[in-house]
């Protein structure tokens, strides 16, 4: 059992685990009572960093994502084991309250005031919008999300309805609510006031502007910028210099009697600017609660209206380069809110990662880093961990940090070659094989005289060298162990009922 308790103790996330450090990790288990009260061959702070990692591989199944996270940790052969139903049923026991707790701990602002992007006239931008992920359609998650329907008649994939609250600048997400198909985004979004300050400026689309919206905002503090609709254009009390107006709005009867029964007070009326332009050669409307036409030119918010899609990069990073590009995995309810959170928890850890490679290197903004390349450099950093200390894990962020951010600009003449991201492998000198042209000499393919090991199992041949056969086994140390006593490792592991044999 000492063996399996030291597993648990020393898995890390490769470099990832300077955000979610284990002392994060263990505060946020014992806040919900999660922590383990015996030994466990799969203790809480191992399944969290499981559910993260299932995140950073959401390709990969289970058992490979677990065989990533723990080879080469003295004593991870019996992970390499684990079955599905196992590590399904850890996760149910951490439940989806310690990711949520671990995404609000690390969803911090990541602008500074030298980040490029990030700032308007003194004004933190940020923006608010809403999503939908597809999840499996199974019947307790079609019971409990909804989806699509036509006459009545579901189709498509039941979809969770995400409102977030995204830095412009960095991408990062700082809150976020999780509701049903059926849940309006203006309802989830006024729990995300409380991340709001006085030097905030929130962009929004249509959907969320309205009286109530804008007391629940502006108590806070916080500016809003949103496009209007035609019904919200209010009555018009001043006409300001620059072509906008100020404009006033009363709540309606409904949304008093809601206040009262909520305990809230409703202002009897609010004022606002409204600023018009030409697209398209249709009227456009904006409203704003920046009501100093001087300080703040309309014609500055209409170009800066346009930054509200930045969002809607975070959403295609969080689905597309982190996610599946599709429905996650999670079957039931409480497994999609906890893979969600930490999705929202991993996508931020990965922004983190990209504004300090941009502040690391010369002035350029964050958003324009390639976050496939983050996650991709965090990816290879879990799967080599192996024997990591928190002091190589340091050196290894700040080593990669820098490394990532520039973004090359091809040289006249030269746009046919692969770029960075493409991570092309090295090539090979044709005068010496073993040699490529970075100057570094690389192993020779194994010749006939290696250490071969060949085993007949079901008509096949399977052959593997030394180093394959101890990694297919989940060995951590290659050396110590005769090829002859792997084979017959092997040999039996194939001829144990109901197992599959080792792929080619």
């Amino acid at each position: 059992m000492e063996g399996k308790t030291s597993v648990g103790q020393r898995t890390r996330i490769g470099i990832l685990t300077q955000v979610f450090t284990p002392e994060l990790v263990d505060a946020a288990t014992a806040k919900h009572s999660r922590a383990e009260q015996r030994r466990r061959l799969l203790p809480a702070r191992l399944v969290t960093y499981f559910v993260l990692a299932l995140c950073l591989f959401a390709r990969e199944s289970y058992e490979e994502v677990i065989r990533m996270l723990t080879s080469g940790i003295p004593g991870s052969r019996a992970l390499a084991r684990t079955n599905r139903s196992s590590l399904s049923r850890a996760r149910a026991r951490l439940g989806e309250e310690v990711l949520e707790s671990l995404f609000r701990q690390v969803a911090s602002p990541l602008a500074t005031p030298g980040t490029l992007g990030a700032w308007w006239r003194g004004l933190r931008l940020l923006a608010l919008d809403g999503t939908q992920f597809d999840v499996p359609d199974s019947v307790s998650n079609g019971d409990t999300f909804d989806g699509r329907s036509t006459g009545g008649t579901p189709f498509g994939f039941p979809e969770v309805r995400a409102v977030l609250l995204s830095e412009i600048g960095t991408h990062g997400v700082l809150d976020a609510r999780l509701g049903g198909y059926r849940d309006g985004e203006r309802a989830l979004a006024y729990p995300l006031a409380a991340a709001t300050g006085p030097s905030d400026l929130i962009i929004a689309d249509p959907g969320f502007w309205s009286v109530e919206f804008m007391h629940t905002f502006t108590t806070t503090g916080a500016n809003l910028l949103a496009r209007l609709q035609s019904n919200h254009l209010g009555t018009t009390q001043e006409e300001l210099p620059d072509g906008s107006r100020l404009s006033m709005m009363r709540p309606g009867k409904e949304v008093q009697l809601r206040a009262r029964r909520e305990g809230r007070t409703m202002p009897q009326e609010s004022v606002y600017r409204v600023i018009t332009f030409a697209k398209d050669g249709k009227e456009v409307h904006l409203g704003t609660t920046l009501l100093d036409h001087e300080q703040y030119p309309a014609a500055e918010l209409v170009a800066l209206y346009r930054q509200r899609w930045e969002i809607e990069l975070a959403f295609d990073e969080i689905k597309n380069h982190l996610g599946p590009g599709g429905p996650i995995r999670s079957r039931t309810p409480e497994g999609v809110r906890q893979e969600l959170w930490a999705y929202l928890a991993v996508h931020h850890a990965v922004r983190q990662f990209a504004h300090a490679a941009a502040a690391a290197g010369p002035a350029v903004d964050t958003d324009r880093l390639s976050c496939l390349r983050c996650v991709r450099i965090i990816r290879r950093s879990v799967v080599s961990q192996a024997g990591a200390t928190r002091t190589k894990l340091t050196r290894a962020w700040s080593e990669s940090a820098p490394g990532s951010p520039q973004p090359a600009v091809a040289a006249p003449g030269q746009e046919g070659l692969p770029s960075r991201d493409q991570e092309a492998a090295p090539m090979a000198d044709p005068a010496d094989p073993g040699r490529t042209r970075q100057g570094q000499r690389q192993p020779l393919e194994p010749q006939p005289d290696d250490q071969t090991a060949q085993v007949q199992g079901r008509g096949k041949t399977l052959r593997r060298t030394s180093a394959n056969l101890a990694t297919s086994l989940g060995r951590a140390d290659t050396r110590r162990l005769p090829v002859r006593r792997r084979v017959c490792d092997l040999k039996s592991r194939e001829r144990r009922p109901g197992s599959r044999m080792i792929p080619m």
